[in-house]
């Protein structure tokens, strides 16, 4: 993630996000990047370490064009294939938890998985439909549909992650979810970002 334009430019909105609530972001040295797989940031609040965090950049699926850059002239290209969203969002979960482990095992302090999105086709709701394996519509409750990917490898490491935020391209305010597996971590982080926790919409 750390080498592509877009993964950097990921990285600068989170760490410009960040920073505009009056905490300092902090790249780790290239000596523990070595040692082990880091998560992007140590985040500080007043010179101390106030929690970690990961920035994953959603590119802009270009499957169905690589499919006609190599379709013979004439002919159809494409066809059927199961949506790749869901995979995508539960690897970044998977892959954030494994980093913040390397360096946090104990969760001693709080791990924050940023998602920056560049994709079209996806939005918050994918992230919320993989993290509770229910489809959110506003005509109706939740739907259980996803209960596989909410369920499945990441069924008990994604409460090892404190907070996600979503960020959508054009929108300066992230998307929140918030596990609430940690009650200590969850205050100090609505602290951080200047959160009320009674404003926070249980789903």
């Amino acid at each position: 993630m750390r080498s592509s334009g877009l993964a950097s430019n990921g990285e600068s909105i989170v760490s410009n996000y960040l920073t505009g609530r009056g905490l300092s972001v902090q790249r780790f040295d290239k000596a523990a990047m070595r040692q082990s797989r880091t998560p992007d940031f140590r985040v500080l609040a007043s010179g101390h370490l106030a929690f970690y965090c990961e920035v994953k950049t959603a590119q802009e699926d270009e499957w169905l064009e690589k499919q006609l850059d190599v379709a013979p002239p004439g002919t159809l290209a494409g066809g059927l294939r199961p949506d790749p969203t869901y995979n995508r969002v539960s690897n970044y979960g998977h892959s954030a938890a494994g980093q913040f482990d390397a360096v946090n095992a104990g969760c001693e302090h709080p791990n924050v998985l940023a998602i920056v999105n560049n994709e079209s086709e996806s939005d918050r709701l994918d992230l919320l439909a993989v993290l509770t394996g229910n489809a959110y519509t506003d005509s109706s409750g939740p739907i259980r549909m996803y209960g596989n990917f909410s369920d499945g490898r990441i069924r008990e490491e994604k409460y090892r992650i404190h907070l996600y935020l979503w960020f959508d391209a054009g929108k300066p305010e992230p998307f929140k979810i918030w596990t609430q597996s940690h009650s200590e971590h969850h205050a100090a982080l609505c602290g951080y970002l200047g959160i009320n926790p009674a404003s926070i919409k249980q789903v």
